[in-house]
């Protein structure tokens, strides 16, 4: 499974320097063994706006919608 990042409910959170919302959390680096290895700081909101890889896009039977002209 790897390693996890857990993040408190009971913790309280912070001020983010980047975003500005008050979503930095201090969360637990968990090996698969329920051992923590450390600590870092997580933005909530920072990580919901990195950019992800887009999926390829799937080819499909249906011509593409086309606008008819005139």
């Amino acid at each position: 499974m790897g390693t996890q990042i857990r993040i408190s409910r009971e913790d309280g959170s912070l001020p983010c320097e980047i975003c500005g919302f008050p979503t930095m959390h201090v969360a637990q680096v968990v090996a698969d063994d329920g051992t923590v290895l450390g600590r870092t700081l997580v933005c909530t909101t920072c990580q919901r706006s990195k950019h992800r890889p887009e999926p390829a896009p799937v080819e499909s039977e249906a011509p593409p919608d086309e606008v008819p002209a005139g």
